[in-house]
């Protein structure tokens, strides 16, 4: 358990300390929140948690003891299997901060108000992603309900218009 916690806080000095700095300027950049790592516990002989930032909110997987993702090519995805459904995470080797996987919770954090509501939504997100559900997410969620709702082809230009109605067809 002590080396977990040293690998933790290992992981949110490197993006406190090495990308903070760089992030500080964007528009996306919420001064009201820190980094933090919350949540983390083991699953599957990884530890899994939120990492909580200024600018993005991630659920990440630590290397387990098996693990030797140094060898992998920097953005290679992996489809993880938990209890609500498949997700597909990122890898991401940055110089200075431990190989990890990232799946984007939230790309911008400007509406979380604080630091406790950043820490409640975290905490919600672990709950529902050990929770088993008749309805399981998949690697791609958007896909299979778009598959649902329409019985013919949708295509990439009439999303983008937003030409969907609310019975699952198309806006004339």
């Amino acid at each position: 358990m002590k080396q977990q916690t040293t690998e933790l806080q290992q992981l949110a000095d490197a993006y406190r300390n090495k990308v903070q700095a760089r992030m500080r300027d964007l528009p996306v950049y919420n001064a009201a929140l820190q980094v933090e790592t919350l949540g983390f516990s083991l699953y599957e002989g990884r530890l899994c948690g939120v990492l909580i930032t200024p600018w993005c909110m991630n659920l990440l997987l630590l290397p387990g003891a098996d693990d030797n993702w140094t060898a992998l090519a920097p953005g290679k995805t992996m489809d993880l299997s938990f209890p609500a459904g498949e997700y597909s995470f990122t890898l991401s080797l940055t110089q200075d901060i431990m190989p990890h996987l990232s799946l984007p919770l939230f790309t911008t954090v400007l509406d979380f108000k604080d630091q406790d509501m950043a820490r409640d939504v975290a905490r919600e997100v672990l709950r529902c992603l050990y929770r088993e559900t008749e309805h399981k997410a998949s690697v791609d969620p958007l896909a299979t309900e778009l598959d649902k709702r329409h019985k013919k082809a949708l295509s990439r230009r009439d999303f983008l218009r937003g030409r969907l109605s609310e019975q699952g067809g198309y806006d004339a």
